[in-house]
């Protein structure tokens, strides 16, 4: 089903304390080992449409209860940030007014999240290349010390 709604804006990240899955502690810099400044800029050059408009493709929410999300402001409540310590994106959705349709609107926020978090990964940031390059490198050069047949 296609939900046919305008695009929201992106959920404001500034003035937001560390989340409650980090332990304030494992955040080395402060906040901004949690990049999320660097996040809305994301969000501002397109992550945010794009990945929105891929969900709304996708989404089993209806009209109405997508007004519902809207109303609550949960799309502006949303947290998206990276995690210093396990070094990837996240994300968190606010808690869901008890109601008939609760626990599908916590699943669909979920997978809104989601949607965000591969998007960032797939096209905006690549902020694990260096470690895993050379992580790789370093793999491939101990792999390629010369044996003992190779002297001769």
């Amino acid at each position: 089903m296609v939900l046919d709604v305008e695009t929201p804006g992106s959920p404001d990240l500034t003035n937001r304390g560390t989340p409650g899955e980090l332990d304030a502690s494992e955040v080395i810099e402060g906040e901004s080992d949690l990049r999320r400044g660097e996040l809305e800029g994301l969000f501002r050059d397109g992550a945010w449409s794009e990945a929105f408009n891929e969900w709304a493709e996708y989404t089993d929410l209806s009209e109405s209860e997508y007004e519902l999300v809207r109303e609550e402001g949960l799309i502006e409540q949303m947290d998206f940030y990276w995690d210093p310590v396990a070094e990837s994106l996240r994300f968190q959705v606010p808690v869901v007014p008890n109601g008939d349709t609760a626990s599908k609107i916590r699943t669909e926020l979920l997978d809104l999240g989601q949607t965000v978090v591969e998007m960032l990964e797939d096209g905006y940031v690549d902020w694990n290349d260096k470690n895993h390059s050379e992580m790789v490198w370093s793999e491939e050069k101990s792999s390629e010390e010369p044996t003992m047949s190779d002297r001769d």
